[in-house]
């Protein structure tokens, strides 16, 4: 890692207060994450995914989330005001399109998901989940497990597509954030991922300095493009991936999977 990355590598670092260690890694196992939440009268759905995700700021919330696919998939659906502690589950379940579907990368989309910090994860999930998870320690290792065998998933190819790109893997999975909707059986039934924002991009100039932490500048979104029947999710920087490309950058980054989760 060069300099430049090094310099971004700290000011994201200690914007968000993250453990800068990455290559201890970022998940806990549940026995883990169980017996750290022993020593509580009640281990709450917010607990066990906050130790599944020490290094990430995890917001738990909890209610009948009912967006459909094609809504959910809009890049102006306001995905962002999820990471609001005020906004509930249900509160954009009414919501409707206006106009045409822009791009997402209109000045008034990014705005708002520059407001949203690095490595923030949102879980929604149904209150019969949420039961189900804090009255049975098996079935809620089950859930926790699952949802952290997507990340892992999701960001081994992710990561491989932004190394394809030419960005650091490293400084770019520091900088993703998740909306994460879970069905009733713990299974990710709608998700959305916003990272980038700041120059994560090899570099051999040495000369530019960081006098503060990087802002965001350009965001992107990723939402699948089905979920459904198990077809492959589409990834895209407002374009469609070359998968060929990025095979090259896959094996290196599978070997190297406990730096990246």
């Amino acid at each position: 890692m060069d300099i430049q990355s090094l310099g971004i590598l700290s000011s994201i670092a200690a914007k968000v207060n993250i453990n800068t260690k990455v290559n201890k890694g970022n998940n806990l196992s549940f026995p883990q994450i169980f017996s750290e939440t022993m020593g509580t009268n009640q281990i709450s759905a917010k607990d066990m995914f906050s130790k599944a995700y020490p290094t990430n700021d995890v917001n738990v919330k909890v209610g009948n989330c009912d967006i459909a696919n094609e809504i959910w998939e809009r890049k102006d659906f306001p995905v962002w005001q999820y990471f609001q502690d005020d906004v509930s589950v249900s509160s954009l379940n009414n919501w409707k399109p206006t106009e045409a579907e822009p791009t997402g990368a209109e000045s008034y989309i990014q705005q708002e998901l520059k407001k949203i910090g690095f490595g923030e994860i949102v879980v929604m999930l149904p209150e019969s989940l949420q039961k189900k998870m804090e009255t049975n320690p098996e079935y809620a290792q089950e859930i926790t497990e699952k949802l952290q065998k997507w990340k892992a998933d999701y960001d081994r190819m992710d990561n491989a597509v932004a190394a394809s790109y030419g960005d650091d893997p490293i400084l770019y999975q520091m900088t993703k954030s998740y909306c994460i909707q879970l069905d009733g059986d713990g299974n990710v039934k709608n998700y959305t991922v916003v990272s980038g924002g700041i120059d994560t991009h090899k570099s051999d100039d040495t000369n530019r300095t960081y006098s503060k932490a990087p802002q965001k500048t350009v965001v992107k979104t990723v939402k699948p493009k089905s979920i459904r029947k198990e077809v492959a999710n589409t990834i895209t920087r407002f374009e469609e991936v070359d998968y060929t490309n990025i095979a090259p950058y896959l094996v290196p980054l599978y070997k190297n999977r406990e730096i990246l989760l």
